[in-house]
């Protein structure tokens, strides 16, 4: 059994066959998964229900899942942004939330969901680039790129 075994992950991704993919290696990692594939429901749902994490595709359609984000944030839910973008199609108060590369590949998803559970979660920062809450924790994942571009996650004051 692992660490992801029984969690509940929203996944918000818009591309139907994509979420499928997504959905399938979330199941097979163990998780329980709801899927939304708009902004409105995707809002609905990180509202109403409880989840241990969440994945986000940064661009759905005509929109962007930031405002789950920022409702995530607020609920103190660990989640990632998957985007084909990479961190350079991120606003810059997300810049320091963990982002998976797309397409989805399924030991990057685990790693990252993982490290979410037991190390950190992101933090948001306000206009003026200071973080919201936590304290910075390094994370080895990242590597090159984190010493490179000086990145940190935070811990979660919450859990």
């Amino acid at each position: 059994m692992t660490l992801l075994f029984g969690r509940r992950v929203l996944l918000v991704e818009d591309e139907s066959l994509v979420a499928m993919l997504a959905e399938d290696m979330l199941l097979d990692l163990g998780c329980e998964v709801v899927v939304a594939m708009r902004l409105d429901k995707a809002l609905a749902h990180a509202r109403a229900e409880a989840f241990d994490l969440a994945v986000l595709d940064v661009n759905l359609g005509d929109a962007r899942s930031y405002p789950v984000a920022d409702l995530l944030f607020e609920r103190c839910t660990p989640f990632l942004f998957a985007t084909g973008y990479g961190r350079q199609g991120l606003e810059p108060a997300y810049q320091d939330v963990p982002v998976l590369q797309k397409p989805y590949q399924a030991a990057p998803l685990e790693h990252l969901l993982n490290h979410l559970l037991t190390d950190a979660t992101p933090a948001r920062k306000e206009a003026g680039g200071s973080p919201v809450t936590g304290s910075p924790v390094s994370c080895s994942c990242h590597g090159a790129e984190k010493a490179s571009r000086e990145r940190s996650f935070r811990t979660d004051s919450c859990r």
